[in-house]
């Protein structure tokens, strides 16, 4: 199967949840593939992802994920990636959106990186007890993608990057800081939060695909010590789609939870961020 038949295959929705999630891992390359969630990190290999996904599925058999853009198919020039775009739902109640990034190689997934922001299920229920998650996984063990440059925050103009956004039917999300719509309130927001996020760099995990109307990129946020020390913040992927010459929409998806543990609270100090609770909350608002 090609990566256009095997992402139909995955979408039948003649299919159980069991059928599914079973399907999934016949699909996983036997050896060498790797299957990444935000809350249980890596799994290498069919096995060792069976043995992880199968249970922990049936955990949570009562979380619904609803698509929140079309998927799309990518050319990487080795068979294929995949790129869905989700929410979680508890019934009614909206959780995190997330993101899946598939990579297809010889009629196997080789490849699937689950991300999204862990950091609400880390805070109390109603009930006031803390769901009894993992720690949030090691930023360790992500190589970087030769193939594409690291992005150094202080060398990108944003203010210019955001004339790429319609002027009107544009959304912008973010994880920390909310939803913007329209160039303007993009713009605003961009600019102000940007410049104080210290010396920070993206380093891509994965190839940088764009076709036109869909971009995709891999990345593990970095602070740049002065020291000249590189330490891992977060893992993302940011998505970008396109009309009529316009960026109309784009998502940043990371783990909150990792930004906000004590070794790396540190480590953004030290390359520079001054962005506090102020910031987060006038946006948070305002968005």
């Amino acid at each position: 199967m090609n990566a256009h038949e095997m992402m139909e295959a995955l979408a039948d929705t003649s299919l159980t949840r069991e059928q599914g999630i079973q399907r999934m891992i016949d699909f996983m390359a036997p050896h060498g593939s790797r299957y990444f969630d935000a809350i249980y990190g890596s799994f290498f290999g069919r096995e060792a992802i069976a043995a992880w996904l199968i249970p922990t599925m049936a955990e949570i058999e009562f979380i619904e994920f609803r698509p929140t853009q079309p998927p799309a198919l990518l050319d990487d020039g080795e068979g294929g990636t995949s790129l869905d775009e989700w929410q979680m739902f508890a019934g009614d109640m909206p959780l995190s959106k997330g993101v899946s990034v598939r990579r297809y190689r010889d009629g196997f997934i080789t490849w699937a990186c689950d991300v999204y922001d862990t950091g609400p299920f880390r805070q109390p229920g109603p009930n006031g007890e803390v769901a009894p998650l993992p720690p949030a996984p090691s930023l360790d063990g992500w190589d970087r993608w030769v193939g594409t440059a690291v992005t150094a925050a202080r060398e990108v103009d944003f203010d210019k990057d955001c004339d790429q956004f319609h002027p009107t039917d544009s959304i912008y999300i973010d994880p920390i800081f909310g939803e913007f719509r329209g160039q303007a309130r993009i713009r605003e927001w961009m600019v102000d939060v940007m410049p104080k996020c210290g010396n920070i760099e993206f380093s891509p995990v994965g190839p940088e695909l764009n076709d036109g109307t869909t971009y995709v990129q891999e990345w593990v946020q970095m602070a740049a010590l002065p020291s000249g020390e590189r330490v891992p913040m977060t893992r993302g992927t940011s998505v970008r789609r396109y009309r009529d010459g316009w960026t109309v929409y784009a998502a940043d998806y990371f783990d909150t939870a990792t930004v906000m543990t004590p070794a790396v609270m540190k480590a953004s100090i030290e390359c520079g961020s001054t962005i506090g609770v102020a910031d987060i909350m006038k946006w948070r608002s305002a968005g």
